[in-house]
């Protein structure tokens, strides 16, 4: 059982050194050859290339065609997701992005130490988390902003009309159809969102599993003994 430990604990360490690495990688590489200008005054002011890697149909908003669209596109993300705060002045935004993310470090770790050694999704779906923390973090001490730069947009005809159209966080419906140009992210978003949906399936498909099989036992248990 120790051996089983040791072994779990460094494939999971692997996979957050080898998660932390790819994305401070690719995120190099955007910074190298996506960035096309950047002020020396302001990290507000710069300029990033956009280049098509996967296009399938056409985007034509007056025929309504379908289309998927996948780009590498250079945006620098001083806020939080969605570039929310990015607005705030860099005295208060700098240490506060700072201060929540180690805090957050934190909170994983706690949680990732004393999740139960049988718990394995639930302590991979951390270590993902953790690596994507990590990562933007990086991002925030050496550069003082995230740099994302995958790029998804979509045109998606719509079975039905529609006589209204909504507008929020960038998400667009008309009447004809769905038309939505997704968040810049990164390798570390990637691995937030993936570990916190499967860290929500452990907690509430897994875990009712685990308590009913161990009821289960306790009973056969009981039953035995009596």
């Amino acid at each position: 059982m120790k051996k089983a430990k040791i072994f779990s604990y460094l494939t999971l360490f692997v996979i957050l050194i080898g998660s932390i690495g790819i994305d401070l990688t690719t995120k190099n590489m955007a910074q190298k050859d996506l960035l096309l200008w950047s002020s020396p005054k302001s990290l507000k002011e710069y300029r990033g290339a956009s280049i098509p890697i996967f296009v399938l149909g056409e985007k034509n908003h007056t025929q309504d065609k379908f289309f998927l669209g996948f780009n590498l596109t250079y945006v620098r993300n001083q806020g939080a997701a969605w570039g929310m705060l990015s607005e705030w002045d860099d005295r208060i935004r700098v240490p506060f992005f700072h201060c929540v993310t180690l805090f957050a470090v934190i909170i994983i770790l706690y949680y990732l130490w004393s999740t139960p050694f049988n718990h394995r999704l639930a302590r991979f779906a951390l270590v993902l988390i953790l690596s994507g923390a990590i990562g933007n973090f990086a991002d925030r001490l050496r550069f003082g902003y995230v740099v994302d730069f995958l790029d998804f947009r979509w045109v998606l005809p719509l079975p039905f009309r529609l006589n209204f159209k909504i507008d929020f966080l960038n998400l667009a419906f008309d009447t004809a159809a769905w038309t939505y140009e997704f968040p810049k992210f990164n390798w570390a978003d990637s691995m937030i969102t993936t570990g916190v949906g499967l860290l929500l399936f452990d907690m509430l498909i897994l875990d009712p599993f685990r308590r009913r099989r161990g009821e289960q036992q306790s009973s056969l248990l009981h039953e035995s003994i009596a």
